[in-house]
């Protein structure tokens, strides 16, 4: 990772505690702080996803040790099978004092259900029993005679400001923590796939947390698709008009409908848009629904989404995910006439730069080949593809860039916020009669779903376990990809700038969820 072990091993003895496996030496600002053999409690381990995401962070001559708790069968024979180790089934509401004694890290990811927005959660906060064990930490945290130095916790968007939170981040205030709020979407990180998830991160000894703070770099917006990006007066107007057309559709739930109101909006941006020419400009008469000779045509071709969600004055223009997505909104770009940029400035998103989002690679990346018996098992048939829901679902072909969150109960519930569906024909789905494309749709397999997670490939998953419990342990996981990132920054102060700029702001209570 281009870090000199040595410098990363140079510890002060003041700020650790007399242990045998630490290497001692002058104090140094620059240089982290870390023992030569971590002591690591995975708290909720699930099946190791924080234990990979420590394993890449770590810097060359830094190990680890894990002590992993987690009371679920089918997670325990996973983490088993992957690690050569068994979880401790024990229920965390069980762990005594001397049990969480001595640890340099707590890895952690508490049951999400108390604070989702899926069918089957009640968002009942610290009244729903699945936060017992986190209620239960909030009370030993501040006994520990030698808490951890660090502690990671993952949750869904719905955890920030519930009362389940505050309780923790006490309880870490209490324990000598400085802690850290961030929430990232996994497609900000070069992923085709929207996983929005909230990160506590918490320090005691070290001073890497504050680096990145908010306000040290403008955000990039976080999770969006590439296109051309309207700022000013006049996109805020079309802005609103945008929101309303999606209130409106959400209303219906036949999909012609939608489709409806959608073309419509397409066509009110587009007459919008020939009233900001200049007296006497014709560049963009005599194009029926279009702009220019090539694109705005039809209601197909491009669409309008109203990104960044934390900028009112801003609305931006997508373009069909075929491989000329970059080419197509280049040249929208380049055709569109001079317009008043005190009304309306255009740019092409994403940037370019040093902290340009990353590239997004396309599904057909993350891709695997199942077995007859799989695959049998994923496709869906003609039946369901003919159920009144099933023109509103995620349809994606291997060469898109964007996919929905995979939920942990993909495969069991249809809907669009429980996953993307594959389109495995290159033919257009035809939404009126998605049915006839049977044969030619299927579900991401579970090992799928671990590709975009950043699980490495070769990550197994037992073929002989029930694929729903699969699903639910791949779609209940962390993201490998993201949480890295964030431990860099947590023990080494590293990917500060870049992480600032990739966080997106906090849900509003109403809008919270998974």
């Amino acid at each position: 990772m281009g870090v000199d072990a040595s410098r990363l091993l140079a510890a002060c003895p003041c700020a650790l505690r007399d242990r045998s496996d630490v290497s001692t030496g002058a104090c140094s600002s620059t240089a982290p702080v870390l023992p030569e053999r971590l002591r690591v409690c995975e708290l909720f381990a699930g099946i190791g996803g924080w234990r990979l995401a420590l394993e890449a962070a770590l810097p060359e001559g830094v190990s680890a040790r894990f002590y992993p708790f987690d009371s679920g069968p089918h997670c325990s024979e996973i983490y088993s099978l992957n690690f050569g180790e068994a979880c401790c089934r024990r229920n965390i509401e069980q762990l005594t004092s001397k049990d969480l004694e001595d640890f340099d890290v707590w890895l952690m990811s508490p049951p999400c259900q108390p604070f989702s927005t899926t069918r089957e959660a009640k968002q009942r906060d610290l009244g729903d029993k699945r936060c017992a064990a986190l209620d239960h930490l909030c009370k030993l945290l501040p006994l520990l005679r030698h808490p951890p130095r660090w502690i990671a916790l993952e949750n869904v968007k719905g955890f920030h400001g519930s009362d389940a939170c505050a309780k923790w981040r006490g309880a870490l205030q209490q324990a000598g923590f400085r802690d850290r709020e961030i929430i990232l979407d996994l497609s900000s990180f070069g992923t085709p796939n929207h996983r929005t998830r909230y990160y506590l991160l918490a320090e005691r000894e070290t001073t890497n947390l504050h680096l990145a703070e908010p306000a040290s770099a403008p955000r990039l917006a976080g999770a969006m698709p590439p296109g051309a990006l309207a700022r000013g007066p006049w996109a805020r107007e079309r802005r609103i008009a945008l929101e309303a057309a999606h209130a409106q559709a959400r209303q219906s739930p036949r999909h012609e409908v939608k489709e409806a109101i959608f073309a419509d909006a397409r066509r009110a941006f587009v007459r919008a848009l020939r009233q900001l020419l200049p007296s006497g400009e014709s560049g963009m008469s005599g194009m029926g629904d279009g702009v220019s000779s090539f694109c705005l045509v039809g209601t197909e071709a491009w669409k309008l989404l109203p990104l960044p969600k934390d900028d009112p004055e801003a609305l931006l223009v997508v373009f069909d995910t075929d491989g000329s997505v970059g080419t197509l909104a280049t040249q929208f770009l380049e055709e569109l006439p001079e317009m008043d940029t005190s009304l309306v400035s255009w740019s092409s998103w994403p940037p370019t730069g040093e902290l340009a989002p990353r590239s997004v690679r396309c599904v057909g990346e993350f891709l695997e080949t199942p077995s007859p018996e799989e695959l049998a098992e994923i496709l869906l048939s003609a039946a369901t593809l003919s159920r009144p829901f099933a023109p509103g679902l995620s349809y994606v072909h291997a060469k898109d860039l964007r996919t929905f969150c995979f939920t942990g109960h993909y495969g069991k519930v249809l809907h669009k916020s429980s996953g993307s569906l594959l389109l495995t024909s290159e033919e257009p789905l035809d939404r009126s009669r998605p049915e006839t494309a049977a044969g030619s749709v299927r579900f991401f397999s579970p090992k799928e779903i671990l590709n975009f997670l950043g699980f490495p490939r070769s990550y197994t998953l037992p073929p002989e376990m029930a694929l729903r419990h699969r699903y639910k342990v791949v779609g209940n996981s962390i993201a490998v990809t993201v949480a890295s990132e964030l431990l860099r920054l947590l023990l080494l102060g590293q990917g500060a700038a870049h992480l600032a700029q990739m966080e997106q702001p906090p849900p509003t209570r109403t809008g919270r969820g998974n």
